[in-house]
């Protein structure tokens, strides 16, 4: 069974569709056959409005609505040449899924089936009861709502899938930015003592023939500090304001924008800067608001994140410690500690010529 289903999926859907047809034909034939006091009532004409009646169901896929009308039309021409029930069951599996494939249609459907029953009865003189009525509806209107009912089943198990694969995606992006914060922190954090240690050893030794060699240390270190930065930055998402205040909690207020011409790093710095300082207010501070102010003129970009709540991270953390890194190596300067009467000050001072573009 379960290789007869393997088989089956590996079809195309017009494949699958024109299988269904003859599948639903030959069934079709067959049963009233099975019959004896109906056989003598069925010829080729009865026979050819079952195959009129099932041919559509090839196409139910592309043409839902047009297949459904021409099956249903094919059982009514039927009563009209007086045969025995052609298609019946057929149309209906056929207007089912009409509903299926379009379900933006289904009230449509659901009374257009509906009439197409009792206009069925009425050409077929058939006596009409009021119970009848209820019962004409509810086999008229059970395939449009079983088709509808299981379209919004499969387009719920889509959003499912969609959401986790989004969710997936959004674990990964997180995972790989926190990979790439750690490396730049560690890396950056090393490479930025070993040329700090260069440099003043440099100048303590200046003259002997130390101070090549430690030049030469202090360069290759600043290069190697600036390639990792730009390698990091230039796998990122471009950085985005707004949706980082969007994300986090509390109430932010922002003064001004980063602006469009910025050089590439000094743009990723002076996100971090806030991203970072944010982070900060949200992990450690009681403030349920901060306060971010952006300033630029010709050489610099300012950046001030303020809170007034209480608590504060620690001096040494390796969050303001990054944050202090990123922007001296551009040539800036950075501050942070408290500020009166209460709360947390974070400010970046970030010269804007120069950078990469």
């Amino acid at each position: 069974m379960r290789g007869v289903v393997r088989w089956w999926r590996r079809l195309t859907d017009r494949t699958q569709d024109a299988l269904l047809a003859a599948l639903a034909a030959v069934v079709s034939l067959c049963l009233p056959v099975l019959d004896p006091s109906a056989a003598g009532e069925l010829g080729p004409v009865w026979a050819l409005l079952v195959l009129g009646a099932c041919a559509p169901l090839a196409l139910r896929r592309r043409l839902p609505l047009t297949t459904a009308a021409v099956s249903a039309g094919v059982v009514s021409l039927g009563v009209v040449l007086g045969q025995p029930q052609a298609g019946v069951v057929v149309a209906l599996v056929v207007i089912g899924s009409a509903a299926y494939h379009r379900e933006d249609r289904w009230l449509v459907l659901a009374i257009g089936a509906t009439s197409w029953m009792l206009f069925n009865i009425v050409l077929a003189y058939e006596p009409l009861h009021p119970l009848d009525l209820v019962a004409i509806s509810g086999t008229a209107v059970a395939p449009v709502a079983l088709g509808y009912a299981l379209r919004l089943q499969k387009s719920r198990a889509e959003q499912l899938a969609r959401l986790r694969e989004a969710q997936v995606r959004q674990l990964w992006a997180e995972e790989r930015a926190q990979l790439a914060r750690d490396v730049h922190d560690v890396v950056g954090h090393h490479l930025s003592a070993i040329r700090m240690q260069a440099v003043g050893s440099r100048k303590a030794l200046a003259g002997t023939g130390a101070d090549g060699v430690l030049t030469t240390i202090a360069t290759l270190s600043g290069e190697a500090l600036r390639e990792i930065r730009q390698l990091l930055d230039d796998n990122e998402e471009p950085p985005d304001l707004d949706a980082l205040v969007a994300r986090l909690p509390g109430r932010i207020d922002v003064r001004g924008t980063l602006p469009a011409d910025l050089p590439r790093d000094v743009r990723h710095c002076a996100y971090r800067v806030v991203q970072e300082a944010l982070t900060n207010v949200t992990r450690h501070s009681s403030a349920n608001e901060a306060e971010v102010r952006i300033a630029d003129d010709d050489d610099h970009l300012v950046i001030t994140v303020d809170d007034h709540g209480d608590g504060a991270p620690s001096p040494d953390g390796r969050g303001l410690r990054g944050m202090r890194e990123r922007v001296e190596s551009l040539g800036g300067s950075f501050a942070a500690g408290p500020r009166e009467p209460r709360g947390w000050r974070v400010r970046a001072r970030i010269p804007t010529r120069g950078g990469t573009a």
